[in-house]
């Protein structure tokens, strides 16, 4: 049992304290923080300087695009690249390929030359084939005037400007009608020499396909075709 300290009686004795005394072998200190918490600690906390470190970054990379420029430059100011094409060409003229003969690679990838057209050029006899189709158009059975006639000259106009030798190299469509074997079968007798004939077949196809002039202009206005 421990004696209380009682200095009032004269007790020079220190008072004695609960905690053991300290151990020689360390083991009452603070435990170390761990190496690798320490890296961890080091690596979350930013770096110094980062301006300089960015600014260098750029031009590190500078730098290098100078570099590559000038080394292309040099490339196609040396010849290299000459040589590099033609080599290409003698490996493609080894399977005939074009540029070995009077073709050049420009020739070969030329599109055909495109044939020449214009609607209705010289056609002296555009004025004739309209009053040719006005009176077929006026005339039994169609009775088409006035308005039906108005439709059927912007239509035929459209189509071919009333021109009876008209050929359209892209859709095949022929005389003033835009008769198209494609579409309508073996061309009639005569149609291509016969501006009456086309006439004739044409009025005969709006009356049957559309029943009027106005009503197949709309259908073409719309469409492209009638």
């Amino acid at each position: 049992m421990t004696t209380p300290h009682r200095p009032e009686l004269g007790d020079t004795r220190r008072p004695s304290s609960n905690r053991p005394p300290n151990r020689s072998d360390g083991r009452d200190r603070p435990p170390r923080m761990s190496v690798w918490r320490q890296r961890l600690l080091r690596l979350s906390r930013p770096p110094r300087d980062t301006g300089r470190d960015r600014g260098a970054a750029f031009v590190e990379m500078g730098a290098a695009v100078i570099l590559a420029a000038l080394i292309i430059t040099t490339v196609y100011a040396s010849g290299v690249s000459s040589t590099f094409n033609e080599g290409v060409r003698q490996m493609v003229c080894l399977v005939n390929g074009p540029g070995c003969g009077d073709r050049t690679w420009v020739d070969e990838d030329r599109p055909d030359e495109p044939e020449q057209f214009e609607w209705g050029s010289g056609n002296s006899n555009a004025s004739d084939n309209k009053n040719l189709g006005m009176q077929a158009a006026a005339a039994d059975p169609y009775n088409w005037t006035d308005q039906e006639w108005t439709c059927l000259d912007g239509l035929w106009g459209a189509m071919s400007n009333w021109d009876s030798g008209m050929v359209d190299p892209t859709t095949g469509a022929r005389g003033i009608v835009g008769f198209n074997p494609a579409e309508h079968g073996s061309l009639p007798s005569g149609f291509n020499d016969s501006a009456s004939a086309q006439i004739s077949w044409g009025l005969g196809y709006i009356q049957e396909a559309h029943g009027s002039p106005c009503t197949a202009w709309r259908y073409w206005q719309s469409t492209g075709y009638y």
